[in-house]
């Protein structure tokens, strides 16, 4: 079944995807219209000094991420630069999105739009590069390309993969897709026991392995590679930090409220929206004004006046604010699904997330751990579950240090992920 479904998916599906887009093509915008040019250009760009033959001649490591994804592969094309200093690093992508990124990593020798899943055009990519391994960074296991790279002796596998219960990989005619993609790898790096639980369901035939993610190496990495912040603006040991991180306007609809309750409570406040457009830092502006929330601008302040909220108009600087604060709230939970957690809980804070958060792994996983005075991960509903944890966290005050290190400690299990999975795969990558 699972190969027949594949059939119909690489003689019908894909070509006629591919008929469609490019008949769609000249009335798309956007990001859309981006990714189908680059895959008919075959965009690429090399960034260190050598010629296509060259990277080609050296075999380079290929490492998949479809987008957001490169944050749980830069970890991984760290250490295998460090580990192999004279080979190069491929990165293809599947979203444009990804670009602005792979543009930043020093570290990438060359990064590629994937091709369209054809096996011609894949086949074509991959005797142009020769690469001698591909790495899928957490999802994005395209089936052609899989079955092309096996076919041509190219092993693969998959790393920081999460495979939850109710997923859509896992069930109706998607599942027998799935299925037959994942077995055509050599190896399966799994977040946890549970993601192996979950793909016993298919009957896989391929080595599994749990090696965790490799993500929280790259959030400990930012952490103990800090950008700098405007030191004049660190708060004292003696403050209690809130921060609500990458809010929408969703959540501060909520978030604002609960600060109007707090208004007699001492504490300090750091927004940083998601959105850091002119617009909608006026309208967030406006909304405390309304609520007679006094601010300042992060860019256009040398000082944090006591009862103003800092307000940061800057992006990039967020997983190091994290490390002024003693309990966090991560925004999207209360638009649509929450943005990661790791950070926050890396930096050693008890983070609330809003009703949307089962998009999150670590908001669900980490409901279930508790530290001195309640859960890592709590829950909120309204303005009021808000304030009602601030004011319990703020009479703890005194042992929030003592919390933040058991979280510290907690979290800190997670590290060298990366180092499990490149041990795993080092017969294969040499």
């Amino acid at each position: 079944m699972s190969a027949l479904i594949f059939y119909f998916y690489k003689f019908a599906i894909v070509p006629l995807a591919y008929l469609l887009l490019q008949l769609l093509r000249p009335f798309l915008q956007g990001k859309l219209r981006e990714m189908i040019e680059d895959k008919n250009k075959g965009f690429y760009k090399i960034k260190k000094a050598g010629s296509e033959a060259d990277i080609a001649q050296a075999r380079p490591f290929w490492i998949h991420a479809a987008s957001g994804e490169i944050e749980y592969a830069r970890p991984v094309i760290r250490e295998l630069k460090k580990q192999h200093p004279n080979i190069p690093v491929l990165v293809t992508y599947s979203s444009p999105s990804a670009k602005k990124i792979l543009e930043s990593l020093h570290d990438v020798d060359v990064w590629c739009a994937l091709p369209w899943d054809l096996d011609f055009q894949m086949q074509d990519f991959i005797k142009r590069w020769n690469p001698r391994v591909l790495l899928f960074s957490r999802t994005d296991v395209w089936p052609v390309l899989v079955s092309v790279t096996r076919k041509m002796g190219i092993p693969s596998a998959l790393f920081s993969a999460t495979f939850a219960d109710n997923s859509s990989r896992l069930k109706g005619i998607t599942r027998h897709l799935t299925r037959y993609s994942l077995n055509h790898l050599s190896e399966i790096h799994c977040v946890s026991a549970e993601d192996i639980q979950n793909l016993d369901t298919l009957g896989l035939k391929v080595p599994m392995l749990v090696s965790g993610d490799t993500r929280f190496d790259q959030v400990f990495h930012r952490l103990e590679n800090p950008k700098a912040l405007k030191n004049q603006l660190i708060p004292s040991p003696e403050d209690f930090v809130f921060i609500a991180g990458s809010t929408w306007g969703e959540d501060e609809l909520v978030l604002l409220p609960a600060l109007e309750k707090m208004k007699g409570i001492y504490m300090r406040v750091i927004l940083a929206p998601h959105e850091t457009t002119p617009a909608h830092l006026e309208h967030l502006e406006n909304q405390m004004k309304a609520l007679g929330l006094s601010y300042v601008r992060y860019s256009q302040t040398e000082e944090w006046p006591a009862g103003s909220i800092l307000l940061v108009d800057q992006v990039g600087i967020l997983a190091e604010l994290y490390t002024w604060a003693d309990i966090a709230f991560i925004g999207g939970s209360f638009k649509k699904q929450v943005h990661s957690v790791m950070e926050a809980l890396a930096a050693g804070l008890p983070v609330m997330v809003g009703p949307h958060h089962r998009n999150n792994r670590e908001a669900l996983f980490y409901q279930k751990k508790n530290y001195s005075s309640g859960m890592i991960v709590q829950v909120v509903h309204s303005s009021a579950d808000i304030a009602v944890l601030l004011q319990r966290m703020k009479k703890q005050q005194e042992q929030i240090p003592h919390i933040k290190e058991e979280i510290r400690s907690e979290i800190g299990k997670n590290r060298n992920s990366t180092q499990r999975v490149l041990s795993a795969i080092e017969k294969v990558i040499s």
